[in-house]
């Protein structure tokens, strides 16, 4: 017997509770006393994927039934277990993503939620497909959640996503949601809009909700399929949820919430282009703010004084694909957090935040960042595109940031190569600025030599990093050349070797080579290469440089 087969059961459920759900499953070959664990642990996590693929299910198959049969005599015989041992069954996960109809073996599903309820079940999750996504929209074809779910009185934490269906019936019922405090509901349907309000309002300690496109049913409409028959929640309104701490809205035009502790709020409208209302005045304790689409109107200079005078305590502020003016000033004494993130029309960006910790900025246009202060702990990150035809702009960019910020900068950028020529005009004649990281990532890397030289030149004329790394896909010509060039055995070959003027970086030296694929710190280049996955997927190598 191992060792850890003779603590107490709870210990060993502890450990269980770790594990990957496969890892987990595995422990029943240990022994006994880790199969008797198996049997008795309170947790239940299923995703139908590991037990079929969609090709095994669709009409024709040999497999189309026998494998959809081992999945739910696999999940009902653990249940049956746990309930005939007199014990509860504290989670049920269920992810069904990959059933072509959300309605198979929805007897099975109802049975499984019933035991759970009944049993103390604490989390409910259950994903199903993606709201009928590119499949029949009948009525027949989403799954209705059952009316026992009500009777949960201990569950905690309750998630829907995808294919299901909460009818009006709900309404009829009061809801004994005393104890939830986490709601995730995504791309769910709705028979009659006020379900929504009945369902949140049941509970009163909820602390995080997430209302992701769901959808309410409309019943004048004579079209067919259901989809054109329902629309998206068009209001949501949150009011006398005192607990309630972090929401996360997205697809409703309109939101209004009145909750004095909330702390974290994202927010994405359905139609980026349409007027949108948001209104969290009353939310005067929040902490961390994410907004996403909005681009009817132009976030100037205004909104953002408005924004910290109002919320005083907010330390982080997220925009992403929203439409700004040409110039912003931010300026806050509390902001740890700030992150632009594909937002249009931006020239200009000042930052006076003595306590910022982190900025972060990406998109493809290059605008001036001015810091007035700011944190010694601060951390600046820059993701964008570089034209090969203007590695100017990237170098103008980098000397634009103040001199005690770059030091803590770390660069990102791409470029899929088509044209190389305009690398052979880049020149500079000064040492560039040195940064904290480099990160290039290629979609493809020439397949000729010929400008990789240049192409070094142009990178290393852009910045000094103290750490570079490559991201890549099957070919890595190019990083081989470029440790080649630094260790140099490639003397000879930079363009500089025929004048008198030496590239800076010939006197760099390579202190250190980590990848992504491989945790060995002493293998060395050429067996780093030869390990490189042969995939499709993005490998990472990243130089540790001195001069």
């Amino acid at each position: 017997m191992d060792r850890l087969s003779g603590l107490p059961k709870t210990i060993l459920h502890d450990i269980l509770a770790r594990l990957s759900d496969k890892d987990a499953a595995k422990t029943i070959a240990l022994s006994k006393a880790w199969r008797d664990t198996w049997y008795s642990f309170p947790n239940l996590s299923v995703c139908s994927g590991d037990f079929f693929t969609i090709h095994d299910i669709v009409p024709g198959s040999s497999h189309r039934f026998s494998k959809m049969h081992i999945l739910f005599d696999y999940v009902t015989k653990r249940l049956l277990r746990l309930r005939d041992q007199g014990l509860a069954i504290k989670e049920l996960k269920l992810s069904l993503t990959n059933l072509l109809n959300p309605t198979r073996g929805s007897h099975h599903v109802d049975q499984w939620i019933q035991m759970a309820s009944e049993n103390g079940v604490k989390v409910l999750e259950l994903h199903l497909t993606g709201g009928c996504i590119g499949r029949d929209y009948s009525q027949d074809n989403w799954y209705d959640l059952p009316l026992c779910v009500i009777e949960a009185k201990s569950l905690a934490k309750l998630e829907l996503a995808g294919g299901i269906r909460i009818d009006q019936e709900f309404l009829n019922h009061s809801m004994k949601f005393s104890s939830v405090k986490s709601l995730f509901l995504s791309q769910v349907l709705f028979t009659h809009e006020r379900i929504i309000e009945h369902l949140i309002s049941h509970c009163t300690l909820i602390e995080h909700l997430t209302m992701n496109y769901c959808s309410v049913y409309n019943h004048l409409s004579t079209e067919d399929p259901l989809v054109q028959r329902s629309h998206r929640v068009k209001s949501l309104f949150l009011n006398g949820l005192q607990k309630l701490k972090d929401v996360d809205v997205q697809g409703i035009q309109e939101v209004q919430i009145d909750s004095p502790n909330l702390q974290n709020l994202r927010y994405r409208p359905l139609d980026f282009d349409a007027p949108f209302k948001l209104n969290f005045d009353s939310c005067t304790n929040l902490r961390c703010l994410c907004l996403l689409y909005l681009q009817s109107t132009a976030i100037a200079d205004k909104w953002f004084l408005e924004l910290f005078s109002k919320y005083p305590f907010l330390e982080s502020l997220k925009l992403g694909h929203c439409s700004m003016s040409e110039r912003i000033n931010i300026l806050s004494a509390q902001l740890k957090v700030f992150k632009l993130s594909h937002c249009s029309n931006l020239k200009e960006i000042n930052v006076d935040a003595p306590n910022l910790l982190s900025f972060d900025y990406v998109d493809d246009n290059k605008p001036v960042i001015s810091f007035l202060r700011g944190s010694n702990k601060l951390e600046v990150s820059v993701c964008t595109l570089v034209d090969l035809r203007d590695f100017y702009s990237l170098r103008k960019f980098i000397r634009n940031i103040p001199q005690n910020i770059l030091a803590s900068l770390s660069l990102f950028i791409y470029e899929q190569f088509h044209d190389y020529t305009y690398l052979h005009e880049f020149q500079v004649s000064s040492t560039p600025p040195s940064i904290k990281h480099l990160e290039f990532k290629v979609y493809s890397f020439p397949k000729s030599e010929s400008p990789y030289g240049h192409l070094m030149h142009c990178l290393l004329s852009s910045c000094f990093p103290k750490t570079i790394s490559f991201r890549y896909s099957r070919r890595y010509t190019f990083i081989e050349f470029f440790y080649e060039m630094l260790m140099g055995s490639k003397k000879g070959e930079c363009h500089c070797s025929s004048g008198d003027r030496k590239c800076w970086w010939h006197a760099l030296k390579i202190v250190n080579i980590s990848c992504s694929f491989m945790t060995d710190e002493n293998t060395n280049f050429k067996a780093m290469l030869d390990a490189s996955p042969k995939s499709s997927d993005w490998n990472t190598i990243t130089f540790s440089l001195e001069l």
